[in-house]
């Protein structure tokens, strides 16, 4: 079996080479990050500053209907942090629990299924399409009418409510 297919995933990012990608992928995040810390920065330095009145932080804007907002805002945001806390906890303790073998443990995924369920639509996608390698070493590639999928055909397929050789 190829060794990609070992694993569930394949990033780019991470495998050796494509430093094209590496790159690219870094200024974007970067500058996403760029983006949403910004406005981060301003809304905060001006509710300090409000808080405060005006000794600490600075006002980029006076508008009493935003800082009503921004009390909203820290009160409702309070509230979710409270909630992903309380989850988080609770997802802790029975992690802790699992751990130390307090509780059942269960199967979160089930590998040789997924590698069925793979080799399955496989066998199909290369008999539509031609091989693995064939599909992957084009840039273009038009699908003729005849080969088309109808709707949740692939899926049909791999959980073996359709035979492969339709």
């Amino acid at each position: 079996m190829d060794k990609h297919l070992q694993r569930n995933y394949r990033d780019r990012y991470f495998e050796k080479g494509h430093w094209g990608t590496k790159i690219w992928q870094t200024l974007v995040v970067i500058l996403v990050w760029i983006i949403m810390f910004i406005p981060i920065v301003i809304t905060t330095l001006t509710y300090w500053a409000y808080r405060t009145g005006g000794r600490h932080g600075y006002f980029f804007w006076h508008y009493t209907e935003g800082f009503t907002e921004l009390n909203f805002l820290m009160v409702f945001l309070t509230f979710a942090a409270g909630v992903i806390a309380v989850f988080c906890f609770a997802m802790g303790y029975i992690q802790v629990r699992r751990a130390r073998g307090l509780i059942e443990k269960w199967p979160m995924f089930d590998m040789t299924k997924n590698q069925w369920e793979q080799r399955r639509a496989e066998r199909f996608m290369t008999k539509r399409f031609g091989d693995e390698a064939f599909r992957q070493s084009r840039r273009y590639y038009t699908v003729k009418p005849e080969q088309n999928l109808s709707n949740n055909q692939l899926k049909k397929i791999v959980n073996n409510e359709e035979a492969v050789d339709d």
